[in-house]
């Protein structure tokens, strides 16, 4: 596994799209996530999501799933049919298998049940530089 400061500095030039509807969730999570990304666009469901994803170029999408308009899975499917590479690490407070599933069907690099743990984040975090950057 690469050392935290290695991580930090591979994934600060990463274009973030963080998809989040839970205002408090939201501002705890961007918190943690601005010491690894310089570059971070907030959206506040899943079609506000996918509106940002095709109006602008990211290099990673952290989404929670249960969103009004459109949940997370379906815009994560949607922006699969616009770029099937691009690297997705869900954030949720679900566990059910059904979400799991889902998550696999559609290719999501890490599932990450909330609250976020660091760990898990960091390790989600060194696998997908890793595999960026071969």
């Amino acid at each position: 596994m690469m050392e935290l400061e290695d991580i930090i500095k591979s994934t600060k030039n990463i274009k973030l799209l963080y998809v989040e509807d839970n205002q408090e969730a939201r501002e705890t999570t961007e918190l943690i996530l601005e010491e690894f990304f310089d570059e971070i666009t907030v959206a506040v469901d899943g079609e506000d999501g996918y509106t940002k994803f095709r109006d602008k170029a990211f290099d990673l999408i952290i989404t929670d799933i249960n969103m009004p308009k459109l949940n997370g899975l379906d815009m994560i499917s949607k922006i699969r049919a616009l770029d099937n590479n691009i690297s997705v690490i869900v954030l949720s407070a679900h566990n059910e298998p059904e979400f799991f599933d889902n998550s696999i069907q559609l290719g999501i690099d890490s599932y990450l049940l909330k609250p976020i743990d660091i760990d898990s984040f960091i390790d989600a975090l060194s696998k997908i530089t890793i595999n960026s950057s071969d």
